[in-house]
């Protein structure tokens, strides 16, 4: 199975799948390799945290929306950003900084 695939697997419908493509490829970006799928978007981290909806200057997070394999080469394929955020199908957001996670990954 290809990361993809894996990817589109987490998904019940695969209409809610295509609708992530969907937003990530108009706001955001999709990496598809042999390493990695992942797609996500730039955002504030006030939105995530304080559920702030003022724009300021320039997002300073990534919030990934699907990621499946390696994410190792993702890091060099993505501006660097101060945050990554993510959750796992709970609704619970996780905020790291984006060297911290990028530092754990390249052991």
């Amino acid at each position: 199975m290809t990361h993809y695939e894996t990817a589109k697997s987490l998904y019940k419908y695969e209409s809610d799948f295509f609708e992530v493509l969907e937003y990530c490829g108009k706001h955001g970006v999709i990496i598809s390799n042999h390493d990695v799928f992942v797609c996500g978007y730039k955002t504030y981290s006030d939105y995530i945290l304080k559920k702030c909806y003022n724009k300021l200057d320039k997002p300073n997070t990534w919030f990934v929306y699907l990621l499946a394999g390696d994410p190792r080469s993702a890091f060099d394929l993505v501006e660097p950003l101060e945050f990554i955020c993510f959750e796992r199908f709970d609704k619970k957001f996780r905020l790291i900084e984006f060297d911290r996670i990028r530092t754990r990954y390249r052991r």
